[in-house]
């Protein structure tokens, strides 16, 4: 007669457990998926910023476009032009513990661009240096405030145009920038 050796399988370990070892497998990839995605996150966070220096709530790190909003400053039915202010602006906040990146233009009408672009562009080292001490004086919860940026925003224009001649101007607009624009904005 044929003999019939029985195997017996244990939870103790004496034989192979195929679906404990799938398991922790499965759950070791989770845990490398959970940790790697929040490392990307992490990354995103501190490298890229938001772009309302808020920290990834809702901007993804890119710049929204400016609104612009027309008003009776704006060139009635003209182009309009804008001065770059390069290089982009790193500077540290008044709190101490961030920094603002910035990019900042001027709108001009374009009839009168080429004569206000030569004008601010002989008096560009004051015109930097205004921007400059206009922000580092913010803190980094100052800015990120929307109503406090377009105080900014106000701040800046007004220091900018007190370059402006008060008489015998070459163009005919006695208030050539129509609007200061931060086309990048990175609190970090």
């Amino acid at each position: 007669m044929a003999e019939v050796n029985e195997v017996k399988y244990s939870k103790g370990g004496g034989g192979m457990n195929l679906g404990g070892s799938i398991k922790k497998i499965i759950m070791i990839a989770v845990v490398a998926l959970v940790l790697i995605g929040g490392g990307i996150a992490a990354s995103m966070y501190f490298l890229h910023g938001d772009a309302e220096g808020e920290g990834g709530k809702g901007g993804g790190g890119h710049t929204p476009k400016p609104n612009i909003v027309l008003d009776e400053r704006m060139c009635a039915s003209e182009m309009l032009a804008y001065l770059p202010i390069t290089p982009a602006f790193v500077v540290n906040l008044a709190d101490g513990r961030h920094h603002l990146k910035t990019e900042i233009s001027l709108m001009i009408c374009e009839k009168h661009a080429p004569k206000v672009v030569e004008y601010f562009t002989q008096r560009m080292p004051l015109v930097k240096d205004m921007i400059l001490s206009e922000l580092q004086v913010k803190t980094a919860e100052q800015l990120r405030d929307p109503a406090e940026r377009e105080v900014l925003r106000k701040q800046l224009e007004k220091k900018i145009e007190s370059l402006l001649p008060t008489k015998d101007v070459e163009w005919e607009d006695r208030q050539p920038i129509k609007r200061v624009l931060m086309t990048e904005f990175i609190i970090q």
